[in-house]
């Protein structure tokens, strides 16, 4: 089993992102206590208080300390959001390059949350070099594709050989090169250049077939959901769901998602538990720093716009991290 192996988990995320980013490790740790978790903080406040709370298994990399000739240079020239994604290859390179013993690292979206023990989602990768997740957009959404790409960035895995380094540092030098927020000749940020892996990387690459693997608000109406010893989506047992479009409006006070349809199942069985872990996070926070607080934000005509940008552009407009201001 995968888990067995040598394995280290990463993401990055900002002061918005705080309580979503720690739901993330407190779901991971829950089902996997030996877990290790490596943290990009995207500002200096995430950075003090992440350091502070001393979270089991985790790594804090300050900003400063990540950050090299190649992407300060075009840092300028991107927006913040648009910068998050640039980083993305180049932060799981240096996680692997941090840890050249580790086999393998995972890639997880801070807005992810697990319901069951990773292994059953990290083992399909067996002994290949990369693991991909499709949208799975269902019946009549398919045309998200176009702008969204085929596979979601959220849930990777690349193994340290040389051709998890190399789709790695081809992926990083196209991040720099052309990392927008907006559609251009076939790209949108960081994520349609998975497109092309199938065919680089048809031997080595892994694509999920496991429904419980980053499942997320574009696709969950197409299945059944039951909640049976665990969360099951069909015949899968839920691992990890995407809060895609999930939003902070206010301490404790939430918008599941506008632009999707979710039943009662999907939310008594996925978000409400969500909510409570966030509601814990906020108190846990505030215990760190007493003047922690979320502006209570409307839902105003300029919020449901980015919804509606939001359904013809794809799951990608909503992998912002820094939309929430706090």
């Amino acid at each position: 089993m995968l888990k067995d192996k040598k394995i280290i988990y990463s993401t990055y995320f900002d002061r918005g992102f705080l309580l979503k980013g720690l739901a993330l490790h407190t779901s991971l740790i829950k089902y996997n206590p030996d877990a290790k978790l490596w943290i990009l903080a995207f500002d200096k406040y995430t950075e003090k208080v992440l350091k502070k709370m001393k979270l089991k298994g985790v790594t804090v990399v300050a900003l400063e300390e990540f950050e090299d000739k190649k992407l300060l240079a075009v840092k300028p020239t991107r927006h913040p959001v648009e910068y998050y994604w640039t980083c993305t290859p180049s932060w799981i390179s240096f996680v692997l390059k941090k840890n050249p013993e580790t086999e393998y690292v995972a890639y997880l979206d801070a807005d992810l949350y697990f319901f069951d023990d990773t292994s059953k989602g990290l083992d399909e990768i067996d002994s290949k070099s990369l693991l991909v997740v499709e949208h799975r957009f269902p019946s009549g959404r398919e045309g998200m594709e176009k702008n969204a790409g085929r596979f979601n960035v959220a849930f990777n895995i690349f193994k340290n050989d040389d051709i998890g380094k190399k789709c790695l540092e081809r992926w990083r030098n196209q991040c720099l090169d052309w990392c927008y927020w907006k559609p251009e000749g076939g790209k949108l940020g960081d994520q349609t250049y998975l497109n092309e892996w199938p065919q680089l990387y048809e031997n080595s690459l892994v694509i999920s077939r496991n429904l419980g693997v980053d499942a997320a608000p574009w696709n969950i109406s197409q299945y059944k959901i039951t909640n049976k010893n665990g969360v099951y989506i069909n015949n899968d047992k839920l691992i990890c769901y995407h809060f895609h479009q999930f939003q902070i409006l206010g301490p404790k006070h939430y918008s599941r998602v506008l632009g999707y349809t979710l039943s009662k199942e999907v939310v008594e069985f996925i978000y409400k538990p969500y909510e409570r872990e966030l509601n814990i996070q906020f108190d846990r926070v505030k215990k760190f720093d007493p003047t922690f607080t979320i502006a209570k934000t409307k839902q105003d005509a300029g919020m449901l716009l980015r919804h509606k940008l939001a359904k013809f552009f794809g799951p990608i407009y909503w992998r912002i991290k820094s939309i929430i201001s706090t």
